[in-house]
């Protein structure tokens, strides 16, 4: 099968690649940057930005676009990335459907944060699924969901086109850009961390490798075809916590303050000093409403390897080997 994939250089992407070539796959990368990938990819030359003849020879002859480009940092890319880089590739798959009329099949690597924040600040336990309304809050959140809303749109008007959504919560791995993970092993191995607020708050983590997973089924079981899947692996935030604390040798954590005193707390001194916590992080570490998988598992089969605090030590070892 050949195999276009963008943001291949990336946390997930470079995984994903690893995957389709072990597979058998022929891949095509595209890149900023001028080499190959390596020995199991093509690279175009391009950018999504831009667009142009770059994106045309990306998508020549292609069976699957695996769509992982994304910029996480820099809010002032977002846009241009996420919304006109996917309308730009849209327009180069459309051109190469037209073209040839073979059928392109598109898997688009998106985000939970697409439901926004009700899955942090609701009051009540319960679970997003996959019909709620999108309510994306934040830059990166809301072109990513534009992004989704494109590719949904063409294949509407295109009936060679076809796409599958997923959508992970925080992707953990050791190789993972965002630090928090880390950060809070590491504030437990110290023996500072605290929990807040009343028990019951819950982790949506999900391990990198079982997100490619996912994609990789995406790609070839027909019922995956115009799904958008959830794809999270929640627990109970102890149980993470405890597992932290068992893995690096120290004792699990008991404090337990008031969420309310926290958050004053962060208010009041937040400008005055900088603070480990804040506000958002206070909401990740007491939220009690989470992400259900229940639909990517009852249509595709799909399970996860392990649960998160099962795969916390080998995180936690990898990590350590990694930095020493």
């Amino acid at each position: 099968m050949n195999v276009s994939i963008t943001g291949g250089s990336g946390f997930i992407g470079k995984l994903l690649s690893a995957a389709l070539a072990a597979r058998g796959d022929r891949i095509t990368q595209l890149s900023r940057r001028d080499g190959m990938p390596g020995r199991s990819a093509r690279c175009v030359k391009g950018d999504l930005v831009t667009g142009g003849d770059a994106l045309v020879e990306f998508v020549q002859d292609c069976d699957v676009v695996y769509h992982c480009a994304g910029e996480v940092k820099n809010t002032a890319l977002m846009y241009a990335l996420h919304v006109g880089g996917t309308r730009n590739l849209l327009r180069a798959v459309s051109e190469e459907i037209l073209r040839t009329g073979r059928a392109i099949h598109w898997v688009q690597l998106s985000s939970t944060g697409a439901y926004g924040p009700q899955a942090k600040a609701a009051s009540l336990p319960s679970n997003v699924n996959e019909h709620f309304t999108p309510a994306p809050v934040g830059e990166y959140e809301v072109t990513k969901t534009i992004a989704d809303e494109l590719v949904v749109a063409l294949a509407s008007i295109q009936p060679l086109f076809t796409y599958t959504i997923i959508r992970p919560s925080i992707v953990i791995g050791r190789d993972m850009s965002n630090q928090s993970f880390f950060q809070m092993a590491n504030i437990v191995r110290k023996r500072l961390f605290f929990y807040i607020g009343e028990q019951g708050a819950l982790s949506t983590y999900v391990h990198v490798d079982d997100v490619v997973r996912a994609l990789l089924i995406c790609s070839t079981d027909r019922r995956a075809v115009g799904e958008t899947f959830i794809v999270s692996n929640d627990c109970l935030l102890k149980e993470v916590i405890d597992q932290m604390a068992r893995s690096q040798g120290v004792p699990a954590p008991r404090l337990r303050m008031p969420e309310g005193a926290v958050r004053m707390l962060t208010r009041v001194l937040s400008p005055l000093v900088r603070l480990p916590l804040t506000q958002e992080r206070v909401d990740a570490l007491t939220k009690r409403v989470g992400y259900s998988a229940a639909h990517i598992k009852s249509t595709l089969g799909f399970e996860f390897n392990s649960s998160i605090p099962e795969a916390v030590p080998g995180l936690i070892s990898a990590r350590t080997e990694q930095v020493s």
